[in-house]
This record gives C-alpha cells, sequence and structure tokens, in this order.
C-alpha cells in the first residue's frame, strides 16, 4: 500500500506549495511593518494557537509540550498511549490499542528499560519482569489529572534517571491552586466505540479557603477485537492538601486501580470464532481461560515552597501493584485422562522513593537545579524481596551567555545496586550483589540566528552532547526467565549527540529537523540463541562450572545508533492547520557477535504521523490523521507460566493507517459549563489488514462517540 504514502505526502507538499505566493506576500507585508509588529511576529516556539487549528503542540529545541486542553486529538484524550502515538519518535508495541496496557511504547527505538516514563519529575520505577519488561503501565497513568505532557528527546537532561537513552516524557499534573470560588471545576468525558469499548472519567477538584481537595474516577471497558481479550479498568483517586505562602503547598494523594484483563487465545482450527479474527501466534488455547488480572495501590506526598534559597520541592511516594497470572492446563500433559487444574501463580513488586530539588534563579541569565532522589524496588511472590536501590544526585545549571545564546550544562551521579536471584551459579550464594556508580555529564547548547541575516530569522541551532550510562536495573535484563544473568553483565555506557535545527517558514508554520547519533558500548541484548553456557538437563561438563549463563545475556561490544527526526506545523490558512512528523533510525553492531544482528533489527526504520485539522463551522471542525509504519521483524517472547516461556518470531509488513472525526462544539461558557463538545470519529478508515508488534493482528475498522465538558 506505499501508493497510500505517496498520496499522502504528495497532497501535503501540494497544500504548501499553493500557499507559497501568500507566504511570500506575509512575508514582505512584516517586513514593512513597524519594531511593535516585529515583536508579535517573532515565534521562538511552534504554538498553535488559532481558533480552529491544530492547537496544543508547542516544540522547542529538545523538548516538546503537548497541552493536553487544547490539544486536538482524534478519539479519547485519556488513553496516554494515543497522544504519544502522534509523535512519530514513539513506536506502540501492544497487543491491543483498545484500552492502556504495560510496557506498549518505544521511544527513538528504546523500549521502557532505555527511556523514561515519569510524573511531575518522578521517574516510574519497578523492577518488572513477568512477560515483557512491565515497568511502566499505562493504564495506571491515564487516570492522572493531567496538564501536559513533556517530550524530551536524547539523552541530554541532567534531571532524570541515566536511562534516559531514548529520550524522557513528564507527565506534568494539576498542581493545588488558589481559587476565587468555592464552585468546584468538574471535568467529564465518555466515549464509547466498536467491541464495547468504554471509557468514562470524571475529576472534581477545588478549594475551601487554603485547603485543596481533589476526586477522580475512571473506567476503561472493552470485550476486544481479539478473542478472549476483554478488559475492565478501575480507577479511584483522591487528594487532599493545604496552600502556603508565596505560592507553596503541601499535598497528599492516593489511587486504587483493579485490572481484569483476559489473555487472547489462538483463534483457528476446529475451534475456529468467526466473530473473532485469526490468531495463532498465541500461547494460549480457548478452553484454558487465561487470564493476568492486577490490583495497584500508591501513596504520594508533595511539598513546594518558594523560599529565599529558591524553589523547593520535597516528593515522596510508594506503591504496590500485584498481579496475577492463571488458567487451565493439564495435570498431565503426556496423560489427558488425569484432567485439568487451575494454575496460579502471583507476582508482587513494591516500589518506594522520593526526591528533593531546589531550583534558584540567580539572575534572568542563570538558573541553578540542584536534586537528589533514590527508590528501592521489590519483588516476589511469598514475600518481598529489595531487587534494585538506586540513588542519583544531579546539578544542572542554564546560562543565558547572551540574547543569541544559552546553554545548559548538567551533571548526574548515579549509584545502582542489585541483588541477582541466583539459580544455577555454585559458590556465589542464593543472591549475588552487583554494585555500580558512575558520573554522567550532560550539555545542551543553543544559537538563535537572528541577528546573523535577515534571512536566518526566527532560526536557531542546537547542539547536544551527552554522556550515555545504563546499568542492567531491571528483571528482564539481570535476572530474564529466571536466569542470573546479571551476575555477568556490565552497564552500557558511550555518547550521544544531536543536531537540531527550528526554523520557522511562514507564519506560525515551522519547522524542527533532529539528526541524532549514539555510540554504545556494553549494549545489552539477549543471546539465547546463540548461548554456550546455558546448562542442559544433563551433567554439565567442566568447563561450564561457574560460568552458567554467562553468555544468556551479553554486552555487545559497541552500536550505533543513526536518527533522522522532522516536526513540521502550522496553519496554512486561519481555519486550515497541519502537522507532519517523521523519523527514521538505524542500528548498526560494530562487532561480529550474532546477536548484534538478530536483536537490532527489531525496529522499523521508517515512521511518520500526520494530521489536517479543517473549521468547517464555527462550532464544527474536520479531523483527519494518518499513520505510516515501514516492515519490521521482532524476536517475541511469553512467560505462561513461571520461568516457562514461549518464543516466536514476527514478521510485519508495512502500513498506512487513517482516521476520520467530525468534532461539534456543544456548548462554550453558558450555564456554568466553560465547554462541551461531542466527537464522531472512525479509526482504520479503510479496513487496513495489518499485523501487531506481537504478531495478532491489529484493530480493525472502528467507529466511536466521545463527549466532554468542563464546568
Amino acid at each position: 500500500m506505499k501508493w497510500k504514502l505517496v498520496s499522502v505526502v504528495i497532497g501535503f507538499l501540494f497544500i504548501l506549495i499553493s500557499a507559497l505566493p501568500c507566504g511570500a506576500q506575509q512575508e514582505t507585508t512584516d517586513s514593512q511593518s513597524d519594531t511593535e509588529n516585529l515583536e508579535v511576529k517573532k515565534l521562538e516556539d511552534i504554538v498553535v494557537s488559532e481558533e480552529g487549528g491544530l492547537n496544543g503542540i508547542k516544540v522547542k529545541p529538545n523538548e516538546t509540550i503537548l497541552d493536553i486542553d487544547d490539544f486536538s486529538v482524534i478519539g479519547d484524550k485519556n488513553n496516554i498511549q494515543d497522544l504519544l502515538k502522534t509523535q512519530a519518535i514513539f513506536d506502540f508495541r501492544g497487543e491491543t490499542d483498545l484500552v492502556p496496557d504495560s510496557d506498549t511504547m518505544n521511544m527513538r527505538g528504546f523500549n521502557s528499560e532505555r527511556f523514561v516514563m515519569a510524573v511531575d519529575g518522578l521517574t516510574v520505577q519497578k523492577t518488572g519482569g513477568r512477560n515483557g519488561t512491565h515497568i511502566v503501565d499505562y493504564s495506571l497513568l491515564s487516570p492522572l489529572p493531567i496538564k501536559e505532557i513533556e517530550i524530551i528527546a536524547g539523552p541530554h537532561s541532567a534531571l532524570y534517571d541515566s536511562k534516559s537513552i531514548g529520550g524522557a516524557v513528564n507527565i506534568v499534573t494539576q498542581a493545588p491552586h488558589r481559587r476565587d470560588s468555592l464552585v468546584p471545576d468538574v471535568r467529564l468525558s465518555s466515549s464509547y466505540s466498536s467491541y464495547n469499548t468504554q471509557n468514562h472519567k470524571l475529576n472534581v477538584d477545588g478549594a475551601v479557603d487554603i485547603v485543596t481537595y481533589a476526586v477522580g474516577l475512571q473506567k476503561n471497558t472493552t470485550d476486544g477485537y481479539l478473542r478472549h481479550n476483554e478488559t475492565e479498568i478501575e480507577t479511584v483517586s483522591g487528594s487532599l492538601g493545604l496552600l502556603l505562602p508565596f505560592e507553596g503547598y503541601v499535598n497528599l494523594s492516593a489511587s486504587s486501580s483493579e485490572i481484569d484483563r483476559q489473555c487472547s487465545v489462538k483463534n483457528t482450527g476446529d475451534d475456529y470464532d468467526s466473530s473473532h479474527p485469526e490468531v495463532t501466534a498465541a500461547s494460549f488455547e480457548p478452553w484454558q481461560d487465561p487470564t493476568w488480572d492486577k490490583e495497584a495501590w500508591s501513596y504520594k506526598l508533595n511539598y513546594l515552597q518558594n523560599l529565599p534559597i529558591g524553589r523547593i520541592t520535597l516528593d515522596a511516594y510508594k506503591s504496590k501493584e500485584n498481579r496475577h497470572r492463571d488458567y487451565e492446563t493439564w495435570v498431565d500433559s503426556k496423560d489427558h485422562s488425569l484432567g485439568t487444574y487451575r494454575y496460579l501463580w502471583e507476582t508482587d513488586w513494591q516500589q518506594k522513593g522520593g526526591r528533593v530539588q531546589d531550583v534558584y534563579k540567580w539572575s534572568d541569565n542563570h538558573e541553578t537545579t540542584i536534586g537528589f532522589e533514590m527508590a528501592r524496588l521489590y519483588d516476589g511472590e511469598e514475600e518481598l524481596q529489595e531487587r534494585v536501590r538506586k540513588q542519583g544526585t544531579y546539578l544542572q545549571h542554564q546560562w543565558k551567555i547572551t540574547s543569541y545564546l544559552d546553554t545548559k550544562l548538567g551533571l548526574r551521579n548515579e549509584d545502582v545496586k542489585i541483588w541477582v536471584s541466583n539459580s544455577g551459579i555454585p559458590n556465589r550464594g542464593d543472591w549475588i550483589e552487583r554494585d555500580w556508580n558512575e558520573w554522567v555529564p550532560k550539555t545542551y547548547t543553543t544559537l538563535k540566528m537572528d541577528s546573523m541575516a535577515d534571512w536566518l530569522r526566527d532560526t536557531s541551532l542546537s547542539v547536544g552532547v551527552s554522556k550515555i550510562w545504563h546499568a542492567p536495573d531491571c528483571h528482564s535484563e539481570y535476572n530474564p526467565q529466571g536466569k542470573p544473568t546479571g551476575a555477568w553483565l556490565d552497564p552500557e555506557h558511550g555518547i550521544g549527540y544531536d543536531f537540531v535545527l527550528n526554523r520557522r517558514l511562514w507564519q506560525d508554520i515551522s519547522v524542527m529537523v533532529d539528526y541524532s547519533f549514539y555510540q554504545i558500548k556494553d549494549y545489552i541484548v539477549s543471546n539465547r540463541s546463540y548461548a554456550k553456557y546455558t546448562p542442559g538437563r544433563g551433567n554439565k561438563p567442566d568447563w561450564m562450572v561457574g560460568n552458567e549463563y554467562k553468555d544468556y545475556k551479553i554486552n555487545l561490544e559497541e552500536v550505533y545508533r543513526h536518527g533522522i527526526e522532522l516536526s513540521l506545523g502550522g496553519h496554512i490558512f486561519e481555519d486550515l492547520s497541519f502537522y507532519v512528523s517523521y523519523s527514521w533510525q538505524k542500528f548498526d553492531n560494530q562487532g561480529d557477535e550474532p546477536a548484534g544482528v538478530t536483536e537490532l533489527d527489531d525496529e522499523a526504520e521508517h515512521r511518520v504521523t500526520a494530521g489536517l485539522r479543517y473549521q468547517l463551522l464555527e462550532k464544527t471542525a474536520l479531523k483527519l490523521d494518518y499513520y505510516y509504519q515501514s516492515e519490521e521483524t521482532q524476536e517475541q517472547s511469553e512467560e505462561i507460566a513461571e520461568d516457562v516461556y514461549e518464543y516466536y518470531e514476527v514478521n510485519n509488513p508495512a502500513y498506512n493507517i487513517f482516521n476520520f472525526a467530525v468534532e461539534q462544539n456543544l456548548i462554550r461558557d453558558r450555564w456554568h459549563i466553560k465547554d462541551a463538545s461531542l466527537q464522531f470519529y472512525i479509526k482504520n478508515l479503510f479496513d487496513e489488514e495489518y499485523y501487531d508488534s506481537r504478531g495478532y493482528p491489529a484493530t480493525d475498522r472502528t467507529f466511536g462517540v466521545n463527549l466532554s465538558f468542563r464546568m
């Protein structure tokens, strides 16, 4: 279906070319305007805020911000997966896109092991493992009262965990603030789409004098596109805060989630169900009725105060997740006459940690951030065991050298300790302790080129050069499939470069081009297919004793990653806006390890996202989105029982997806309602047949409606 991609690109080029005469006239008019108008015209960020346009996207050097209130999306804003999918640097890797799930997004070709997902600056941490990486559960993030999402590409911020090789995503929530009225703010959204997929979310927050409060409820349900893929997610949250002088506050919040999730099963052969697509890649048969349910709790304390010594924040948290797998299986796989039994397997994760930070503004040209954070991560079946302990100390200084040159200099010290469960290496004890400490410098410099020439007005060049360092701090790295690989692994290290051009082309249409290059040594990959030190069932040879699992996971000698990213967007006309996001990447192994070929070629090289927004009438808007991904090949595994895995390879051809919506504004600033809108949408408009990263048929054409309002 490459002709669809070509037609879309030609269409966008035609629209831009047809607008060029207007652009030339506008530039002439601007050059004759007075100084005041020039100041209004200059745009340092791509800020699309015209009525009826593609609102809510701000593109800065090294950062893209999605303003949730103004961001124009097709479908439901409450699914973080859908918000991130609008940016081409994110690759959706989930089993279903109907409801949020765990570790469904990759950033710049890296999964949750190598990019940071954070909430209000605090990295989401977990030991993970047990069916994939299982570090970030997006179903626990979607219910948050989100104000905006900050997307920081690359490893150039010292404020985030050093595993932020691909970058960092920071979810900024609504903070407690003063109010002029006792009437609370109420936000309600409700959506319904194909396969009985529903998402209902209610947020109420307000204040009585200096006491603030907030309550949130969210429920997601779906019957699923695949067979036996029903899911129900319920989350209840609340907070109580106290406003302090000088715009400060202290806030205590808590949330509880219950997730009932069925697992997809095979749908083929004599037991084929025609109401669902054919599936051969699943690990379970329909009669096994597999589930993987979860309960989750979290508690957070946030303190902020503006003092003479700076803007002080203190954050602490404790959270727990309990996930249990159960399914029917044979008592004896060789003798079915003995019948079946219900297999139960439960895993607990617990996380606790915190951060203290001070932001001191010396002057308009100097600002320093200093902080310390720590996390202690536990997991287990019957008894929790501490598996990871991390401490990070960071210093970052932003210096506006001149009105046209500014730089950000950072330094982070990362201390990581892990405990590897030893299941086969003699004379190493039941637990193998590893400890690493490293200093990680970061730099990012931007040159605004306005003063160099008239044709360079609203143009900037940025260069980021930062150290890369990442220790094996996830269960899927140090104890994959129960094997003590962490006894042998070394941390990844190297350098990441980003070269970024930002330029305003015409009116508010701006472009960003980013070339990135990573040089990573000791890159950690799975070597299962080529391992020689994995013990078999027989007697171990002498050369293996003491070296068990030494090469089940390995450090590749050196890996290069090249990437090009492009972002283009703005208003073509007052009522017509667009955006285009493109990402290309290529991983190259510089050594001769076979796993360096098979483990680095599982990412699509090309990805495109694009959108058009047209204000047809005063209160009626049309929306069109487009997604393209080139072919990819992946090796997948699924843990069907404790330390029992099924492996398979997935070959996904390229695909093109179109989504379309009509949105009607119903009420604006009337009857105590600030805004109310109704959206009808179609996803996968042309019913493209394609597959997700795990080999399951991806969702076909779906129809939906979404109602939202604010009071």
